[in-house]
């Protein structure tokens, strides 16, 4: 990168503060409005899971879409079944257990309680578009379900199924042996005739409510068997794979199962970003953002929220420092210098400020670690929420 002189510099940061919005209330999030009145979609990123300020800002900024502009569905980077049933049949859990036994683990801290306890939550639909299991609390109470309300064939069938495929999923992200391999095999059998079943129960069922739950169990099974036959393939397969599963889970839902509703998509900046970076490209991996900016480019809004300094956390919940402030091919530390808050900035690749033709550097976790990602950032989203000084998430206490 050349370098930059600072009368540069200084021009460009004005720039910033002029377009930004600074966010001083976790009540007013107006400076959004504009941008998002005609959007059915929008996408909230995270370049890492562990900045508990981005749930904090995330779920304010939930509560005013949801109150304001109608957002009634929040869609998260979990799995598709077990995110859907949860307030379903976890209700009479505390909100503790409800995130840790439906939600994947980064989801597992204090932040994420107010979807859960919240008087304004209560209306709030939560989803999930992956494709991958989280636990097996909600499947049991899925199987019990279908006794109840269909027949002991059907029970039958899922029970033995799901019993079995969480038993081998903690293999699954290790090393898939010959062993495993033969009972992924078995298992795919298995949900290959639960889906002809399903197919036969729906045909007869007439009850409204019978016929909505047997269609999200229809989709939960086939991605039980996505998972299981991308997997087989090798565990890059799967990662090249999820993208475009999670696309088709969100596509589904929104022309489906919540037909008509606006929706929130909460996920990784690498899942939300519309325009796919050099290594997503040679690894051939396209994104849920990809997808749907190829396909429903008017009906979305993309956001990616990035951090200036402080700590996050790693994935094994150790913490680490953020040291944006001084580097100054970063994006981040122009955003730094721009405000004393946390900003809402809209991006436009016709606009002429100048900074935002730049390619800039932009702290990702990706498959290396934490590192510098180059970007030009209108190609890939529409706002970035700036955090400015950013603290780990409270985690839950793990459960015994």
């Amino acid at each position: 990168m050349s370098f930059i002189s600072q009368r540069t510099r200084n021009s460009w940061r004005e720039q910033v503060k002029k377009a930004a919005f600074e966010i001083n209330s976790s009540d007013d999030f107006s400076c959004i409005d504009r941008f998002i009145k005609d959007k059915r979609i929008i996408l909230l990123g995270e370049n890492l899971h562990g900045i508990g300020n981005y749930f904090t800002t995330k779920t304010e900024l939930i509560r005013y879409l949801h109150q304001h502009h109608g957002f009634n569905v929040v869609v998260l980077e979990s799995g598709l079944l077990e995110a859907t049933l949860c307030k379903e049949f976890l209700t009479n859990l505390s909100p503790d257990k409800q995130i840790q036994e439906s939600l994947l683990d980064i989801y597992h801290n204090e932040e994420m309680k107010p979807l859960f306890q919240d008087e304004w939550a209560q209306s709030l639909i939560l989803s999930g578009m992956d494709p991958q299991p989280t636990y097996p609390l909600v499947s049991e109470y899925m199987v019990e379900w279908v006794k109840c309300h269909v027949d002991d064939e059907l029970y039958q069938s899922m029970k033995i199924a799901e019993e079995q495929y969480f038993e081998f999923q903690d293999e699954l992200l290790f090393k898939v042996t010959r062993s495993l391999k033969g009972k992924m095999k078995e298992s795919i059998q298995g949900y290959e005739d639960i889906l002809n079943l399903l197919a036969i129960k729906q045909t007869r069922e007439t009850t409204p409510e019978i016929q909505k739950m047997l269609l999200l169990i229809e989709r939960g099974i086939q991605n039980r068997l996505q998972w299981l036959q991308v997997n087989l393939k090798g565990y890059f397969a799967s990662g090249v794979q999820r993208g475009l599963h999670m696309f088709q889970n969100l596509e589904w839902l929104m022309n489906h199962y919540y037909k008509g509703e606006k929706m929130i998509v909460w996920a990784h900046n690498f899942h939300i970003r519309k325009k796919r970076p050099m290594i997503a490209k040679a690894l051939g991996i396209k994104s849920v953002g990809y997808w749907l900016q190829k396909k429903y480019p008017e009906d979305i809004y993309t956001v990616g929220l990035y951090a200036g300094s402080g700590t996050f956390a790693t994935q094994l919940r150790v913490n680490l420092n953020i040291h944006m402030k001084k580097k100054q091919y970063h994006l981040e530390s122009l955003l730094y210098e721009a405000s004393e808050n946390d900003v809402f900035l809209p991006l436009s690749e016709n606009d002429d400020q100048l900074w935002l033709r730049k390619r800039w550097r932009l702290l990702e976790l990706g498959f290396s670690g934490l590192s510098p990602m180059i970007v030009q950032p209108p190609k890939h989203y529409d706002a970035i929420m700036f955090i400015r000084e950013a603290s780990p998430p409270a985690y839950l206490k793990r459960s015994e």
